[in-house]
């Protein structure tokens, strides 16, 4: 998890894309509880909407 904290930490303003994808990356090696699966779809959504 600190992996994460310390991606998530490093964002200045809103996350770019490569941020995003290393960001989810990371949850994909988390075990799936609850938290982990809904950051996951918030962050896809979030991608989603980003230019490529």
């Amino acid at each position: 998890m600190s992996r994460l904290v310390t991606l998530a930490a490093s964002v200045d303003g809103r996350p770019t894309l490569a941020q995003v994808d290393e960001m989810l990356a990371e949850l994909r090696q988390m075990p799936r509880d609850q938290a982990v699966a809904t950051l996951i779809d918030d962050l896809l959504e979030y991608r989603s909407m980003l230019p490529i």
